[in-house]
């Protein structure tokens, strides 16, 4: 990994939350991740503040490992001398990643804790679009 820009890395830790507030949103995903889930309105309290920042906590991690994977070796330039420092080549890894990763550890996970393939997708949908996010972030602003 080059060097690492922090403050992309800061900013991209956040896309998490961000996306998370407005994509299980009740107008949003979160009508269909309640009913996967066999919550409602009335059964679901707001986390304690503490949880958020170990969120966010985790969010950093997830960030730096993002970073690591879209400024690595050959993460300059490709060999027909088109530059990868762009926010489109951060969104290849983000799809790449929810792909190859998110989607095969939430199938995994549905299987074992007997949850239908609504309950990965619905899931899946958000890790896309903050991996796409953060990556293309990641990408563009080294």
């Amino acid at each position: 990994m080059e060097q690492i820009n922090w403050l992309a890395v800061a900013v991209a830790a956040i896309m998490p939350m961000i996306v998370g507030f407005l994509y299980y949103h009740p107008k949003a995903m979160g009508s269909a991740w309640m009913r996967v889930n066999g919550f409602s309105l009335d059964t679901l309290t707001p986390p304690k503040p503490v949880l958020y920042l170990v969120a966010l906590g985790l969010s950093f991690l997830l960030a730096l490992r993002m970073a690591a994977d879209v400024t690595g070796p050959g993460q300059q330039t490709a060999p027909d001398g088109h530059s990868y420092v762009t926010f489109q080549h951060g969104v290849a890894h983000g799809i790449i990643n929810s792909l190859l990763i998110v989607l095969p550890v939430l199938g995994t996970m549905s299987i074992f804790e007997k949850r239908g393939w609504t309950w990965v997708f619905v899931n899946l949908g958000y890790w896309v679009i903050t991996l796409v996010l953060m990556c293309g972030i990641l990408s563009a602003w080294r």
